[in-house]
């Protein structure tokens, strides 16, 4: 209960301030707020066989508030409530402990219900305050920092890597940090962050420039990542008519300096999109430190979708990343993601079909596949199958 007084008063003393404003200027509520978000349901099976299928439930809720404070000040809530209920939130006794867990300085996680079959969880993903002016933008709070270019895989994205396995979670979570933006030319701009933390070795504190030449988009960055020294580099452009994307990001350990070898992280991309509407990606990642053998343990889902970091996105040193989408009609649209990890032997196949009901209503069915082997010849195979509808306001 404690937690949830520090959520109702953070939005309580935004409220008020937002109020006092809309009283002394007089102007309309939806002048300068801003309320939307989305309610989904999806039915999630998993299986190895047929025989062995497992069922859950997911209700998840979003609310979206900003408040403009005035022309330079806009203050951003985001909440997210989701509903776990089913067989296989019965047997994962550990799912509450798991979900609530905020590494943000301030803990804006809360377990309401924590049941054998039904946990509900409430989390403030984002919660800042930014100021804007001609050149320049300071954010504190919880914020997304995305310095990240690719689609898949992104070296660069040093606060809030994600695994792109992730689907339902398009925001993806934020950081506790603040942000300085300055903008030096039109095309060009200086960002300087910094999470909150008191120890450096559990502290990101970074900068990054940012610029254009030659028709392509350059990024520079360089900083403390928790135990290392990174040094990162991007770009953006095309090669003709397609997009090609490249990051990289070296990682050295500040103790024993000149005598430990650093980590490499990098990405690059190549998308083209085709006259008839068809979209392909393709994207390869190589972690120097990632495994070049087959995997021991009996969980590689446990492995992808474990601790993610710009250090170590994936457990492979060699990962391949394809995708090929489209529109079949203005409603309807069907893409198709392979994933594939060299010398692990792990493949990830993503189908997946949209559907547009109406302006506030979609229906999406996605499937998640992993066909390969660990080293214990204990088979890896297992397969998620997720109905969702989303209605968004």
């Amino acid at each position: 209960m404690a937690k949830l007084f520090r959520i109702n008063k953070i939005i309580f003393i935004i409220s008020f301030f937002t109020s006092s404003y809309y009283c002394q200027e007089n102007k309309k509520f939806s002048d300068f707020i801003s309320i939307n978000g989305y309610i989904k349901d999806m039915k999630v099976l998993s299986f190895t066989s047929l025989d062995s299928m497992l069922s859950d439930n997911l209700i998840h809720n979003r609310i979206n508030f900003k408040a403009y404070i005035n022309d330079n000040i806009t203050t951003v809530l985001g909440i997210r409530n989701r509903i776990f209920y089913g067989e296989a939130t019965g047997y994962n006794s550990y799912l509450a402990n798991i979900l609530d867990n905020d590494n943000g300085a301030v803990d804006l996680s809360f377990i309401l219900i924590d049941k054998k079959n039904i946990v509900f969880h409430s989390i403030l993903d984002r919660a800042y305050v930014k100021y804007s002016a001609n050149k320049y933008e300071f954010t504190i709070g919880r914020q997304r920092i995305n310095w990240g270019m690719n689609l898949a895989w992104t070296p660069n994205d040093i606060f809030n890597a994600y695994s792109l396995l992730d689907f339902d979670y398009q925001e993806r979570a934020g950081v506790d940090a603040f942000k300085f933006k300055y903008f030096t030319k039109q095309m060009s701009s200086i960002e300087i962050a910094a999470s909150f933390t008191e120890n450096i070795d559990s502290n990101i504190i970074a900068g990054i420039y940012k610029f254009n030449k030659w028709r392509y988009d350059f990024q520079i960055l360089s900083g403390n990542y928790y135990n290392d020294i990174a040094i990162g580099f991007g770009l953006d452009g095309n090669i003709k008519n397609a997009g090609f994307k490249g990051e990289f990001t070296y990682f050295h350990p500040k103790r024993n300096f000149a005598d430990t070898n650093g980590n490499i992280s990098t990405s690059i991309s190549y998308d083209y999109s085709f006259k008839n509407g068809i979209y392909f990606n393709t994207s390869y990642l190589y972690n120097s430190s990632g495994a070049n053998t087959s995997l021991s343990n009996n969980s590689p889902l446990q492995t992808i979708f474990g601790d993610i970091s710009a250090k170590n996105i994936m457990p492979s040193k060699h990962s391949y990343f394809m995708q090929l989408s489209g529109a079949l009609n203005p409603k309807l649209s069907i893409s198709f993601t392979g994933i594939y990890m060299h010398r692990i032997n792990l493949l990830l196949a993503i189908p997946s079909l949209s559907y547009s009901i109406s302006d506030s209503w979609d229906f999406t069915l996605i499937s998640q596949s992993m066909i390969g082997k660990t080293a214990n010849n204990i088979n890896g195979i297992g397969t998620g199958v997720f109905i969702r509808f989303m209605y968004s306001y």
